[in-house]
């Protein structure tokens, strides 16, 4: 990176600063060149065609032999501390992060000469797990005549957050064995050294079916709900090292991996989709292989704060281990169009062809037939032959006649995530999206969504029309039924019943909103598990108050706890809904939010950063392909203009 000099060679004294109009202007640009390069073209790396190592020299592709020795000495690797820790959240005093015994169950400790450099040695691809023991009777920095403070608990019931960063980013998976002992499994892929982290994060949790705890409460019993500590267990980090495998994965002979499956891209369980993927550093300001992706590296902004540039400084990618996802160059390979032409071509519809007129104004267009175009921030579908028009003129209408419907039924994350789906789709006469909203809980929104789907089914009765439905209820539940914060809002719309709890009163409403949706005439059906909302350790940018703790019913940990509840119901009543992840993809990412200029704590500790809302826009673009062309994608993403595929099934 070149430093700017403060005067420029053969122009004189002049001075390095620049007038107030040339600075806006160079704020603009910058902000121009981010949105459409990143936005419109693959956030999450820019189709990141080669990684570099310390050699200096270009690398094959990530997926085409990734564990060649310069990939083993990836400088974009990670170090210890380069991503956020605690970031100043008020936290309790108490806490049993100082009490646990860590036992290595799957790898020993390493030779001695390795010892005092890294805790244990394993294999890209093997499995890491180790015991931890809450021991309240070690002696270690007590005084003889002393007492430990706090007893563990005799049943467990400690509440863990588990992460590992170094060439890429991942998260565990905690086992309580009801016995004050926790087993914690992980898995590493991309070899190099890594720091392992374990934080407590509630180490004398409420029961689940114990919330919500109402404000009469505290009066009378003293009772509050846990807050977050999020204090390091004792020992940890430890430093691991992961050496390359005896294999490569998988790939085709373009060096690519195949396309990911229907399978591969849905869940059996609630854990099954930890150990499909994870988050791989593409990107590290700090490294002098860091390539600059902005016109000025001096300037600063909102997107490049969003993206990393500004702010931890790493960008990352999310990776199938044993396929691939749609990208950018995929959809667009062919330029513009090609979305349709799969309809044309492929499915049968009677898509039109779009007609360009000279007669218009600059700028605009004319399209015979129907696209896709915002209204409000929600993409809507455009009249027929309309000129183009500013997006907040755009207005939702009937003459959509023949094509793909697609229906996203959820709160502000799902709204997050249409929108980078409508960029997909943006300008195919093909396809419609709707966004019907669940925001307050699908207690209150249940009539309003299940009048809405009837409206759509009148509306296209007879029609050649072909829809798919993405549908989650979670985070909003869990805020108005279970937080201690939102009593006033319990009490004034009646959500429960008196002694019910949170958890009760969502598998009720789950259960109706899965009947509605097995019932209803779609090709396509998904619910996606609730992200991980309410992240604390990690995360970075945002203004806490110094006088009041996040409680536990604000955490992961009920999102995981309410997306055991939804597995459980799809699984039981319906075959036709499939389940896509939104939890352990969002789990290891903290440091990874919605960000705003004044970073304000509320909506930022559940949304999603661009580089997740971009994985999960492509895999539901990837599964609509397949829900609609089936045994034939392949040749779909083809005529798309992605590569051409070998045979693949559904299966």
């Amino acid at each position: 990176m070149r430093m700017k000099s403060p005067s420029s060679a053969g122009d004189g004294h002049r001075s390095n600063i620049e007038p107030p109009n040339r600075k806006m202007t160079l704020l603009v640009a910058f902000s121009f060149i981010l949105v459409l390069s990143l936005l419109l073209l693959g956030w999450e790396n820019l189709d990141a065609p080669s990684v570099r190592g310390t050699t200096g020299q270009d690398q094959p592709p990530a997926h085409a032999g990734r564990y060649d020795d310069r990939q083993y000495r990836n400088r974009f690797a990670l170090a210890p501390g380069e991503l956020p820790g605690y970031t100043g959240w008020a936290r309790p005093e108490q806490t049993l992060a100082g009490y646990f015994d860590m036992t290595p169950v799957s790898h020993p400790s390493p030779a001695r000469d390795l010892q005092t450099k890294h805790h244990s040695v394993l294999n890209s691809g093997d499995r890491f797990s180790f015991l931890l023991t809450c021991n309240h009777n070690s002696t270690i920095g007590i005084d003889a005549e002393s007492e430990p403070p706090y007893e563990c608990p005799s049943e467990g019931g400690t509440l863990f957050y588990v992460r590992a960063y170094g060439p890429s980013v991942i998260s565990g998976l905690v086992t309580d064995h009801r016995n004050a002992s926790y087993s914690v499994d992980m898995q590493f892929v991309d070899p190099g050294q890594y720091t392992l982290e374990v934080v407590v994060t509630f180490s004398v949790p409420m029961e689940y079916d114990e919330f919500p705890i109402e404000e009469e409460t505290w009066s009378e019993e003293e009772l509050i709900e846990p807050g977050y500590e999020g204090y390091m267990v004792a020992g940890f980090p430890l430093s691991l090292q992961v050496d390359p495998p005896t294999q490569l994965s998988k790939t085709t002979e373009e060096g690519r991996k195949p396309w990911c499956t229907l399978a591969q891209l849905t869940e059996t369980s609630p854990h099954s989709a930890l150990y499909k993927g994870h988050w791989q550093v593409i990107d590290n300001v700090a490294r002098l292989s860091h390539q600059p992706l902005t016109p000025d590296e001096t300037v600063v902004s909102l997107d490049g704060y969003r993206m990393g540039l500004n702010s931890v400084g790493v960008r990352m990618r999310y990776d199938y281990e044993e396929c691939e996802l749609l990208h950018i160059r995929d959809i667009f390979g062919n330029g513009t169009g090609g979305v349709d032409r799969c309809l044309r071509e492929q499915l049968g519809f009677d898509i039109p062809v779009p007609v360009v007129r000279d007669d218009l104004p600059e700028g605009a267009n004319v399209t015979e037939g129907s696209g896709v175009g915002y209204a409000n921030g929600t993409a809507r579908n455009i009249e027929s032959g309309s000129v183009s028009q500013p997006l907040d003129l755009v207005e939702d209408n009937a003459s959509f006649e023949e094509g793909v419907h697609v229906i996203f039924i959820g709160d502000s994350v799902m709204k997050l995530v249409l929108g980078f789906f409508s960029k997909l789709v943006r300008g195919s006469l093909g396809f419609k999206v709707t966004f019907i909203e669940t925001n307050g809980g699908i207690h209150v929104t249940m009539p309003a969504v299940t009048a809405t789907l009837e409206e759509i089914k009148k509306r296209e009765e007879g029609k050649n029309i072909k829809r798919a439905i993405l549908f989650n209820t979670g985070l909003h539940d869990i805020d108005v039924l279970c937080c201690s914060k939102r009593a006033r809002t319990r009490n004034e719309t009646h959500v429960l019943s008196q002694g019910e709890s949170c958890s009760s009163a969502y598998r009720e409403a789950m259960a109706q909103l899965v009947r509605t949706i097995d019932e209803y005439p779609a090709e396509l059906k998904a619910f996606r598990s609730t992200t991980a909302g309410w992240q604390k350790y990690g995360n970075y940018g945002f203004s806490w108050r110094a006088n009041e703790m996040q409680p536990m019913s604000r955490s992961p940990h009920l999102a995981d706890h309410f997306n055991d509840i939804s597995y459980d119901i799809i699984q039981r009543q319906s075959e036709n809904i499939l389940i896509t992840d939104g939890y352990w993809i969002t789990l290891p990412r903290p440091d990874h939010t919605q960000i705003s200029n004044r970073n304000q704590v509320g909506k930022h500790l559940v949304h999603p950063g661009f580089e997740v809302l971009s994985v999960l826009a492509r895999r539901w673009f990837m599964l609509v392909l397949w829900g609609l062309c089936g045994d034939s994608f392949g040749e779909c993403v083809s005529t798309i203009g992605g590569r051409a595929s070998e045979e693949v099934s559904s299966d």
